[in-house]
């Protein structure tokens, strides 16, 4: 009897010990305390291509974590008031995008979790970073958000209308003067009607910080705006040029009256260069009816490129934070990103995947993309990015007021001088 009573103590000492690991094993696998399926809400934007490989990818996560559901919000327009919206309802998404310029913004909300603990559980969350790039997910220190890639900004370009020109394909090494040279010799005229620009620009942030920094102008600095400085003003009359004096680029105003934009002009064989980032590879690879192809943007005193970039966050108010992070370290892996990268949006975060022909994939070629990572803009944009109020710069303070001189209605010189007095007195006090 003793015996029995020996052997039946053994075995529930032993069930005891099973029981504890059996529910550590279910929590891992992404279930709750009960054995429930857990379910991660995922939000972003992009196009419908990009819906349907975001939707494959997250099947596939399913797959590997049965436990684990994912409820994929896609918003295609406005994401932002979409965010907004539902950082005020207490609702945030479990892992969602932030863009690259408004990750000091929503911080100051105290949604974002801290990531870094995960990041040193994790170290592949961030290997071989292309330089500088997960700067922009960082405030006073620490990491917020991870990049889950970033594109280049780079000049496209109609070889059909260059080869009937006779015009030569620019190379990586060409300038500001060649570049307006070219666009003056591709624009045609026909009883003083324009037919034909040599180029296309638009005029939010992206393109003029291009033009001014690539001639060394620095637009924000020490927490203030610096328009008003010989630099940015040479960078912003190269634009002005184009627009107002050759006539080579439509002006926003014509552009309006036209009812097309510029990537249309460009994509109807009306424009013979048009910079944009690389998030139009795929939109151009189906639809262009013409021979295309892209090169660097050209330099001037020096060379910089801006950073555009969806980066990843998890919310700090998530009831189940560790499969979230499961899902964000499947979402930035290879075999996660490798049909998105490869359809031609972005490039990869990890410099070891430059070089795999799954993922940078052509047209254009690949070392115009690759070539860009050596200059990307790590200081200018990045400092006014901090500032917490990027998007209000811009939209309140200097969009106005570059679209009145692009449009004839003022001078550089008038417009940097209203930008850097307002700003500076209203919102950087």
């Amino acid at each position: 009897m003793l015996k029995k009573f020996k052997g039946l103590s053994i075995l529930l000492f032993i069930a005891l010990l099973i029981i504890p690991l059996t529910g550590c094993k279910s929590e891992k696998s992404g279930s709750n305390s009960n054995g429930e399926k857990v379910e991660v809400s995922f939000m972003g934007w992009g196009n419908e291509q990009e819906r349907k490989l975001y939707a494959e990818m997250f099947k596939k996560f399913e797959e590997k974590h049965p436990n684990i559901k994912v409820n994929y919000i896609y918003v295609p327009q406005d994401y932002d008031t979409k965010l907004k919206t539902m950082i005020k309802g207490n609702t945030v998404p479990d892992v969602f995008y932030v863009g690259e310029n408004l990750v000091t913004e929503y911080v100051k909300t105290g949604k974002l979790a801290e990531l870094d603990q995960y990041i040193e559980m994790y170290p592949e969350l961030v290997a071989n970073f292309v330089p500088g790039l997960l700067e922009y997910g960082k405030v006073d220190g620490k990491q917020y958000s991870i990049p889950k890639d970033w594109e280049p900004y780079i000049m496209y370009i109609n070889k059909d209308l260059f080869n009937e020109a006779g015009v030569p394909i620019p190379t990586g090494d060409w300038d500001m003067e060649e570049y307006i040279d070219i666009a003056n010799k591709l624009t045609k005229k026909e009883d003083g009607k324009t037919t034909q620009y040599g180029a296309a620009l638009d005029t939010w942030w992206g393109p003029w910080s291009v033009f001014t920094q690539n001639e060394g102008g620095v637009w924000f600095k020490d927490g203030k705006s610096n328009f008003n400085t010989p630099e940015v003003i040479k960078g912003l009359t190269r634009m002005y040029d184009l627009f107002q004096t050759f006539k080579a680029a439509p002006s926003p105003a014509t552009l309006k009256q036209s009812g097309m934009g510029q990537s249309q002009m460009f994509e109807t064989g009306k424009v013979a260069m048009y910079p944009t980032g690389q998030w139009m590879v795929p939109t151009y690879r189906e639809a262009l009816n013409f021979e295309w192809t892209a090169v660097e943007m050209p330099k001037g005193a020096t060379r910089v490129n801006p950073i555009f970039s969806g980066t990843l966050a998890v919310s700090a108010d998530s009831k189940h934070q560790d499969e979230a992070v499961e899902l964000l370290k499947y979402t930035l892996s290879k075999e996660g990103l490798q049909e998105i990268i490869g359809l031609g949006l972005g490039m990869p975060t990890n410099t070891e995947f430059f070089d795999d022909p799954s993922m940078v994939t052509s047209p254009p070629d690949a070392d115009v993309l690759k070539a860009t990572s050596n200059y990307l803009d790590t200081q200018v944009q990045l400092e006014a990015a901090r500032s917490g109020h990027f998007s209000e710069f811009m939209d309140k303070y200097v969009t106005p007021q570059l679209d009145a001189a692009f449009n004839g209605k003022q001078t550089i010189e008038e417009a940097v001088k209203l930008i850097d007095e307002k700003a500076n007195s209203e919102l950087f006090k």
